[in-house]
């Protein structure tokens, strides 16, 4: 799962340099600077990089974490490769 969390840590940095830190020291996206456009985008990018299928808008928010972020994708089996 290391190369997981490598793969989701560069798509924070690609999407929010400012912000990926933080994100992956345990700050919510809200507590980060991302609001909730930027989190849509991120789930879409998710979507596109872990070779997803459409998430659900709302399963993450302001208030989830990068952790958060880690487990949905294992929830729904994301590829590294």
């Amino acid at each position: 799962m290391e190369a997981l969390n490598s793969k989701l840590e560069a798509l924070l940095d690609e999407t929010f340099p400012k912000s990926t830190a933080a994100l992956v020291g345990g700050s919510t996206f809200q507590e980060a600077g991302v609001d909730s456009m930027g989190v849509v985008e991120f789930i879409i990018l998710m979507e596109r990089a872990f070779g997803l299928p459409t998430l659900d808008g709302n399963e993450l928010t302001g208030t989830s974490t990068f952790q958060d972020a880690v487990e949905l994708l294992k929830s729904k089996g994301a590829a590294t490769a």
